[in-house]
Order: C-alpha cells, then structure tokens, then sequence
C-alpha cells in the first residue's frame, strides 16, 4: 500500500521573455545529469494569440510511464476552466479545503502569462536547492501545488478518461516534445 503522506509539488514559474522557460529547462536538466535533482516531468508554457495557453510537455524515453504526466499537468492548468465532468471530478477531488489551488492556479496564470512571456511547469523530487539557485541565476514569479500521493494517481485516472481529456484540449494545447 502506498502511502499518502509524502507530497510533492508542482511548480509553475513564470519568466519575463518567450525563450526563459525553455533556457531554465534546459539548466535544470544538466543539474540533473550531475544528480542535483530528479525531474518527475516537466513542460514549457506558452500563451497562443488567442489568449489559449500551450503547453509543451518535455517528455524524455524511458522504459516506463510516469503516472503523472501531461495529462495531469493539463487538468491542473486548465482546473474548473475544463467545466463538465473535469470540473466536477477535480473539485471533488481536491476538495473544498485545497479548491483554492485551483483557482489560484487560474488566477496566477491569466495575470502573470502574458503573450510575452513563459513558463515553466515541473514535478521534480530530491532537489538540491542550492545548485538550483545558484545556476538557474533566473527571477520568476511562481505558484506551488502541493500534491500527495493518492491525488496523484486520481489526477492520473481522472486525466485518462477521454471526455476529460476532450475538455482540457478545448483549453489547453499541448504538444509532446521527445529529448
């Protein structure tokens, strides 16, 4: 049995600039080859003409797929914007007492993500926040989630039911991008 104790977050940095996302991204993943810290998954965003947000997830091959992925990501961002059943299920899910996470989610992204800037989504465990901050050497203004385990693999489900799916899309491009 997993347990629900351990809790993660999830980072949403905005940056000044269309190309800072993708430049932090980078930097993090070479602090990861040197083992400062464990990319869970990753993704870069953007904000279309249309004022839609596009999301570039940083997928990397491995011999096994995460449990949280884009799809969770997407859900997150696109929160009780999905409307419908995303709606209901994600409200439900992290309930009354944390529902404001959401809505500051919404709230951050429509008044910092301009169509000038980025940003940069991450779940990422065993962090050295020294080497981080040391070589990120970036300002950004950023959110946290916090998210314990059983919420995770919820999202996971909830993220792969294809009328959930159908609603982020209508929200939120995203785009695969393999390394």
């Amino acid at each position: 049995m997993v347990s629900d104790a351990r809790k993660q977050s999830l980072f949403i940095i905005v940056y000044p600039g269309v190309e800072t996302a993708e430049a932090v991204y980078h930097t993090l993943r070479g602090l990861e080859k040197q083992d400062k810290l464990d990319i869970e998954t990753a993704a870069t965003l953007y904000r279309t003409a249309d004022g839609k947000l596009r999301l570039k997830h940083r997928q990397r091959l491995t011999l096994w797929k995460d449990e949280f992925d884009v799809g969770s990501i997407g859900l997150i961002l696109a929160g009780t914007r999905a409307g419908g059943l995303a709606g209901t299920l994600i409200d439900a899910l992290i309930g009354s007492r944390r529902s404001f996470e959401l809505c500051e989610v919404k709230t951050f992204l429509d008044d910092k993500l301009g169509p000038d800037d980025s940003g940069l989504v991450i779940l990422m465990d065993n962090a050295d926040w020294e080497a981080i901050q040391y070589d990120i050497g970036f300002t950004g203004k950023k959110l946290t989630v916090e998210l314990k385990v059983k919420a995770e693999k919820k999202l996971a489900e909830i993220a792969a039911d294809a009328e959930v799916a159908a609603a982020v899309q209508e929200e939120i491009q995203i785009e695969k991008v393999t390394l």
